[in-house]
């Protein structure tokens, strides 16, 4: 998720504000105040979208938290996050069933064939299966921040399949609570016409030495809804799961992140909008259209038409109820957040709403903890961020 940072070409991620607004209790006022359609606890009102298909929910993978910016980061610490026991103690004692484990298998692997991965760090990885175990967790390994094949992805092909040939024979004995996700948030020059029959290899490749394990696919352009239909999945079976991250509006959720690209750094934006303030358009904001256009509705639309609100976030999910529809294939939300970088009232609103639109379609969801702007859980203290927390288990 860090690599958020690369979103310089995020534009294509543009949430339409026209159309209808979305039929509800509160459909006929358009002039209707943010406030107005939240309840005291935090709750959108709104009657949604009817839901007439159901995911089929994956058992076992319907209610986790990712343990980010550990595993993957460039280096062990280097993001702040040191995995420990307690990160599996507290998520189980939370009523989780899983968590997924981000790590950076490339950052520790050679370059030459046949691409040998460290025993030390794969040792880092077999303690997290074991701690999975231990507190009855199913686990999902996800190879992430691949940075390099996203770059210049005919150079790290071959790299690329001799890791999983690794991962594959070493984790293959492993009961089915562990899961495989082949590759997190494929972006960049690594494009359909390239992932795809990469994913179809790769798969494949796995499914030889581990032939009932679920397996995790993720779209282009950063695992985006948008992407959904056009994702090659003529080879999946019984065992194949699709999955999302939602984080769209994204100028909402990551508002001032300073790793960011500066049109990203307007903040004080609101969910739901408009604000009771507008925010001020300027700099790099002003300059890149796609923000400039953003924004600018973002300060003039009414809540029902605002495109920070319930109507982008019911269109993400419409996108993936029609993927659903159209395949079959069960669907996964592997992170969803917004940073603390918003007010924490619109974070618990957004997450609130996001978590119970997943679970009103039977999409199981992971929580994006990674201890930092994120953080669900603070393992030294035991703690969850209490906003987070009723955002996550409240009703």
């Amino acid at each position: 998720m860090r690599y958020r940072m690369l979103l310089a070409a995020v534009t294509c991620m543009i949430i339409s504000c026209g159309g209808k607004a979305p039929t509800g209790n509160h459909a006929t006022s358009p002039d209707v105040a943010p406030e107005d359609i939240v309840d005291d606890n935090l709750n959108i009102t709104l009657d949604p979208p009817m839901v007439s298909t159901m995911n089929k929910t994956v058992k076992g993978f319907e209610r986790g938290i990712n343990l980010g910016n550990g595993l993957d980061a460039p280096s062990i610490g280097e993001w702040g996050v040191i995995l420990e026991e307690n990160h599996f103690k507290y998520a189980s004692e939370a009523g989780l069933d899983h968590v997924r484990l981000p790590v950076r298998f490339s950052a520790y692997a050679k370059h030459e064939a046949p691409y040998t991965i460290e025993e030390s760090f794969f040792a880092k990885v077999d303690w997290a299966l074991e701690m999975a175990a231990k507190y009855k967790l199913n686990i999902i390994v996800d190879m992430h921040h691949y940075e390099e094949i996203m770059k210049t992805p005919l150079e790290h092909l071959e790299r690329y399949k001799g890791m999983w040939q690794q991962i594959a024979e070493r984790y293959k004995g492993q009961p089915e609570s562990v899961a495989f996700e082949l590759l997190n948030e494929p972006c960049e020059e690594l494009k359909p016409e390239i992932l795809h029959p990469l994913m179809k290899e790769t798969f494949e490749m796995v499914r030889q030495t581990n032939p009932n394990r679920i397996i995790i696919i993720n779209p282009y352009f950063w695992a985006n809804t948008e992407w959904l239909d056009k994702t090659d999945v003529s080879y999946a079976d019984d065992n194949t799961v699709i999955t999302f991250h939602e984080y769209q509006p994204i100028l909402f959720t990551h508002q001032g992140a300073p790793w960011m690209p500066p049109e990203f750094h307007t903040s004080g934006i609101v969910f739901p909008g408009p604000g009771k303030t507008k925010v001020e358009i300027k700099g790099a904001a002003e300059t890149t259209d796609w923000v400039y256009g953003w924004l600018s509705n973002y300060n003039n639309l009414p809540t029902l038409e605002n495109p920070s609100g319930p109507k982008t976030v019911w269109e993400e999910f419409g996108r993936v109820t029609a993927f659903i529809e159209k395949t079959g294939l069960p669907v996964y939300m592997g992170e969803f957040s917004a940073m603390d970088f918003a007010d924490e009232r619109s974070r618990e609103i957004y997450i609130k709403m996001v978590r119970k639109e997943a679970e009103r379609r039977g999409i199981g969801w992971c929580y994006w903890d990674d201890g930092g702007h994120n953080k669900g859980i603070d393992v030294k203290t035991g703690q969850w961020t209490p906003l987070v927390h009723r955002a996550l288990f409240d009703k």
